[in-house]
């Protein structure tokens, strides 16, 4: 919850924050995600917090987001081809459609994954942790360019389209508000979706050349022997 304070309360020329206020912010987002029936700076919530390891990201990133409204982008580190890639991007989602509009925070959350060899147990059998950390630049970090309207979309600077594709995707971006819209597009052709038909090749090749009217299912007869 700590790089979750930082990314929300990041410091500023006007204000910078302590430690100190980053965890005691901490301790009360900690205390609205898990609905903690105690106050964050009682004395129910040190001991708690004594033998508190954590949040469980795979669980809790969707249930941050509804409780604090926002959006999380996060972020891994690949061994193996030795860079940085988000791996997983939760949303914010409205209960009400009635609620009233407005503008969701998006943080950048770098998760760093390690194994913490518990006393008397080898390595094998240690218990695997995760740290989280606040990105302060995701460009420099993953060294891709990201679009500056929805801070969602990536792009590749080494990619040959680079160019193209962030203008044309810059500009309808703008255009959109820097939100997400997303169109169906529907084929110029009205076509049948029969999933058990369409799958039949005598079908296929009978609508293709549009003579579907001809196509007969092949009926089966169930006969009994009955002996008295």
């Amino acid at each position: 919850m700590e790089a979750v304070a930082k990314a929300l309360h990041p410091d500023s020329k006007e204000k910078r924050y302590k430690s100190e206020s980053i965890i005691s912010i901490s301790r009360e987002y900690l205390v609205q995600v898990l609905e903690l029936p105690f106050d964050s700076k009682s004395r129910k919530m040190t001991d708690l917090l004594k033998t508190f390891d954590g949040l469980d990201i795979t669980k809790y990133a969707n249930i941050v987001s509804q409780k604090l409204k926002i959006n999380q982008d996060i972020y891994y580190y690949d061994n193996e081809h030795k860079n940085y890639y988000r791996g997983l991007k939760v949303m914010y989602q409205q209960d009400d459609q009635n609620e009233k509009q407005e503008v969701i925070k998006t943080i950048d959350i770098l998760v760093v994954e390690s194994i913490w060899e518990t006393e008397g147990l080898s390595s094998a059998k240690g218990k695997k942790i995760s740290h989280a950390f606040t990105i302060a630049n995701k460009q420099a970090l993953t060294g891709l360019k990201f679009c500056p309207h929805c801070n969602s979309k990536a792009f590749d600077p080494k990619d040959k389209n680079y160019s193209r594709d962030y203008e044309k995707h810059t500009i309808k971006c703008e255009n959109n508000e820097g939100k997400i819209v997303k169109k169906v597009k529907l084929d110029y052709i009205q076509k049948p979706f029969v999933t058990h038909i369409m799958q039949n090749k005598t079908y296929q090749y009978l609508l293709a050349n549009g003579r579907q009217h001809e196509f007969k299912p092949t009926q089966y007869f169930i006969t009994y022997d009955l002996e008295t």
